[in-house]
């Protein structure tokens, strides 16, 4: 595994900013509106995306110096690794990002605003009065624009989404010329205030190797790698391209990159939700049942794992999706794990292959899976063509399945 040092990335600098102007002349053009029946925009994006990047582009950048009659404040929720930190050595004003294991309070949010704002509040103002302080300023001042950027809101404490919901954004998004714009990945928050449900909605795309190319001369880089191969590693997602830029070889490429998609997993238990991504990245999508059987595949062990405990420690990650009835891996965490595991650790993806192979054999012989038997076919026959790609051509037979695992 590479040294965790590698995997830190720059700070945010304007002129490394590779633009995305459809987005933001979608923002401007929200902004600049006199009477917007739309006042908060939502934007996803998978780890990689640079939802950061474009929050601290807006915030330094767009509102600062390419539109007029802009306050505005980013507050990054949650903490991506101890070794990132897109804001730079320090936050600038009108700023706040979380540490890791750090926890913000909406008192401490309202008091940046109300600092900002030069605000004065009656002596020991409770939480009604601050919150209307803020309104009545920014009721007064309606030639202007006030924006709230909450970046990395999906990922971070959803009690605290929950007390700003309730106490300030849906009182302030009544105001014409205040806006909210969120940032987030994995599971919505499920907003119940109608301006939040209503918001206008994208997600930050990948990059296009013309991008990369851009990306790259704006760092100043070049790189052992081609273009086309930084692209296929990280999948244009613009996060890995700087540090993918500055490996030797592939095979160091993705083992940087694997480190940093799991640098966003709080130290202490890394290692461990790791493996289980790396036992179940063979597989398309996934439940309790395979999460158990997969991991217990991995570790070798006769030990039966506890697939409920698994998947929600993966959900809890914001790396995993649940679509179509399943957990899914994030796109750029499956696509560099199924080329780095097999190279780190060849013996272990054969094996997790063949538990995989047995696993929809089993399945698609279940009487009581009788109508779902072409399904659990097509996913064994996938994995047996894992397999003899990898050299095993005949998969040894599958073990006999006790009666009470037939049953479960």
């Amino acid at each position: 595994m590479a040294e965790t040092s590698n995997t830190s990335s720059s700070p945010y600098a304007p002129d490394k900013f590779v633009d995305r102007d459809e987005e933001i002349n979608q923002i401007i053009n929200l902004l600049k509106q006199s009477q917007p029946r739309v006042r908060a925009v939502v934007i996803d994006g998978d780890r990689g995306a640079g939802k950061s990047w474009f929050s601290l582009h807006l915030q330094r950048t767009i509102f600062k110096k390419q539109i007029t009659g802009v306050t505005s404040w980013l507050f990054s929720l949650w903490s991506a690794g101890e070794n990132y930190h897109p804001e730079g050595d320090k936050a600038q004003a009108n700023e706040r990002f979380v540490r890791e294991g750090e926890k913000l309070t909406l008192d401490e949010f309202l008091e940046l605003i109300i600092k900002s704002l030069k605000i004065e509040l009656p002596p020991n103002p409770n939480l009604a009065e601050k919150v209307d302080s803020i309104r009545r300023y920014v009721q007064s001042h309606v030639d202007s624009r006030f924006v709230l950027i909450l970046d990395s809101a999906y990922e971070s404490d959803w009690f605290l989404l929950e007390q700003l919901e309730t106490h300030f954004l849906g009182n302030l998004l009544t105001l014409s010329n205040f806006f909210v714009i969120v940032t987030g990945r994995g599971r919505p928050y499920p907003w119940k205030v109608p301006f939040l449900i209503e918001a206008i909605r994208f997600g930050l795309g990948k990059f296009t190797v013309d991008q990369i190319k851009e990306q790259l001369k704006k760092f100043g880089l070049s790189s052992a790698l081609s273009v086309n191969e930084i692209y296929d590693i990280g999948l244009g997602w613009p996060l890995f391209t700087e540090q993918l830029a500055r490996v030797k070889d592939r095979a160091e490429a993705l083992d940087i990159a694997a480190d940093i998609l799991f640098a966003v997993i709080p130290a202490y238990e890394r290692t461990e939700v790791r493996e289980y991504f790396e036992a179940l990245c063979p597989l398309d999508g996934f439940g309790e049942t395979e999460a158990a059987v997969m991991v217990q595949a991995y570790k070798q062990s006769d030990k039966k794992e506890d697939g409920r405990a698994i998947c929600r420690k993966m959900n809890e990650t914001r790396l995993v999706s649940w679509k179509n009835g399943r957990y899914e891996m994030n796109q750029p965490v499956q696509n560099i794990l199924r080329q780095y595991f097999p190279i780190k650790d060849k013996e272990a993806w054969i094996r997790l292959q063949k538990a995989a192979y047995c696993h929809f054999k089993a399945q698609a012989e279940e009487r009581s899976m009788e109508r779902f038997r072409p399904f659990f076919e097509e996913l064994a026959e996938k994995h047996a063509k894992a397999l003899s790609k990898a050299g095993i051509r005949d998969p040894q037979p599958c073990p006999e399945r006790k009666p009470e695992e037939a049953m479960s």
